[in-house]
């Protein structure tokens, strides 16, 4: 496969190339293991690309503020904003410009403008809710995802100069992030160790590579202990951030 895929084309991967295999491994808290196949994958992020166009207007050029730590369900955000053509912003950062979206996984959050939506996101593998008082206006994605669609049909147009994401050092296009992860010396096809707590960025990269070389990405949270046993038994080829 070409080094810097498109993003129909890395989708394309996940859900036609071996699409029972595991593509993202989550290693929580609690010894809590959630594994995706590309199927499994692929369908989480069609309903929240439909979610996103659907309820909250999403059209290309959206800008998404992503206030959600290192998880599966970050990335899971990642790929359906970059499926819309929306711009995912690093809540890292602080954005330069007003962002249309809010995604947080924080009971702080809130929306600054009346212009803004709030989106927030339960965190554990059995939240079939959010668990504390929803804002008013606010929409709770763990309850209302698993009632769109199974496909995303509404494709924008691939555009080569997508922003992948925005962040404090400024935007990071498409092929940026494919060629960054390309130079990366990491095992094409191979089983990445991502640690939760690194870079969006980084995070990123390491799974536009798995992806698309038709490995698999773990990611797992800071209070999981990375024993060697766990290495062994996912065969993990290369340890992002190590």
């Amino acid at each position: 496969m070409d080094s810097s895929p498109s993003v129909p084309q890395l989708m394309n991967q996940l859900r036609t190339v071996s699409p029972s295999e595991p593509r993202l491994i989550w290693y929580g808290p609690d010894q809590e293991r959630i594994e995706l196949s590309g199927r499994v994958l692929d369908n989480w992020v069609a309903k929240t690309c439909n979610l996103l166009v659907e309820e909250l207007d999403a059209v290309p050029g959206t800008r998404v503020a992503l206030e959600l730590p290192g998880h599966w369900k970050t990335l899971v955000w990642a790929l359906a904003c970059w499926q819309v053509g929306a711009v995912p912003v690093d809540g890292a950062t602080e954005p330069d410009r007003p962002v249309d979206i809010v995604v947080s996984s924080a009971a702080t959050a809130a929306v600054d403008g009346p212009t803004q939506l709030l989106v927030l996101v339960a965190l554990g593998a059995l939240d079939l809710k959010w668990s504390g008082t929803l804002p008013a206006g606010a929409v709770d994605y763990a309850a209302e995802v698993r009632s769109y669609g199974d496909e995303f049909f509404d494709l924008p147009p691939a555009d080569d100069a997508q922003t992948a994401v925005e962040q404090e050092s400024g935007n990071l296009s498409m092929p940026v992030l494919f060629d960054r992860a390309a130079a990366c010396g990491w095992t094409p096809g191979g089983v990445l160790l991502v640690p939760a707590d690194l870079t969006l960025e980084t995070t990123l990269a390491a799974a536009v590579h798995a992806w698309s070389t038709g490995g698999t990405l773990i990611v797992a949270h800071p209070g999981v202990a990375v024993s060697e046993q766990l290495v062994t038994s996912e065969r993990v080829t290369d340890r992002v951030g190590a």
